[in-house]
């Protein structure tokens, strides 16, 4: 079984956020890192991070929900650096809140387009690779909104709830091959947190305040972590989960 200092990884929407914290945290590990995102100047900047780290990277621009290119980056991957043995979903697009009335078709497609559908083609990218190497990690990105319904969010929370249930069952016809394949609920300080901060300051210490440790999590710091233990040969009998990664915000009084 491979240590993760001998593990090559697809990190999407490694530009910014959450993504690219856990594409500095890999490479701080030995990781090599295949950093993807729609925008070429993001993900160059945290390849270039990575080379100062003294890590290799590669940056490679790619919408997830376009099968091809999909293809084309998990082959660089291997055709770069020998193999591909993890895969992070974590890649999504952000649409507008709307009540369930509201919500547009249009909506509806690019949140699953950009999430269940995509991560499923960077699944079934790899699979055929890990299937024949014998083991495999796959960690998608889903969220609290979905598990607990916050309204106004029907496009992103139903998208990311089929995200769980797709990890659920490719865990368990997956297994077999070595595959372990998880999904984590962050909470962590994003980019998209810190704009809705800006927007909504009173509510945002309100919110950080009801967080049992006062704070939101440190993608790189906090998120990333659990993250690599996901991509490493300590979770090899670990699969089908969903991590829960928020400083017991969650958890129902």
């Amino acid at each position: 079984m491979k240590q993760l200092n001998e593990k090559v990884a697809v990190v999407t929407g490694a530009g910014q956020g959450i993504g690219k914290g856990i594409a500095l945290c890999l490479a701080k590990r030995g990781v090599k890192v295949v950093c993807t995102g729609r925008r070429e100047a993001p993900i160059q900047q945290t390849v270039a991070e990575i080379e100062e780290l003294g890590g290799q990277g590669l940056a490679m621009t790619c919408d997830s929900a376009d099968r091809a290119r999909v293809e084309e980056v998990v082959k660089a991957a291997v055709d770069t650096f020998g193999s591909i043995d993890v895969i992070v979903n974590n890649g999504q697009a952000i649409v507008p809140s709307a009540p369930v009335e509201d919500t547009t078709y249009e909506n509806m497609l690019a949140a699953w387009e950009s999430g269940t559908i995509g991560s499923l083609n960077y699944m079934q990218a790899a699979f055929p690779y890990m299937k024949e190497q014998g083991e495999g990690r796959i960690i998608n990105f889903a969220s609290a909104t979905g598990m607990f319904g916050i309204a106004g969010q029907l496009a992103y929370g139903s998208n990311k709830e089929a995200l769980r249930g797709l990890t659920k069952i490719a865990a368990k016809e997956w297994g077999q091959y070595g595959i372990c394949v998880n999904v984590v609920l962050p909470g962590a300080e994003s980019p998209a947190a810190k704009a809705w901060a800006e927007k909504f300051p009173e509510e945002y210490k309100k919110q950080v305040m009801l967080n049992p440790m006062h704070r939101f999590g440190d993608p790189e710091g906090d998120i990333a972590p659990v993250v690599a233990f996901l991509a490493g040969p300590d979770s090899c009998y670990y699969s089908g989960q969903s991590v829960i990664v928020d400083g017991a915000n969650s958890i129902m009084p």
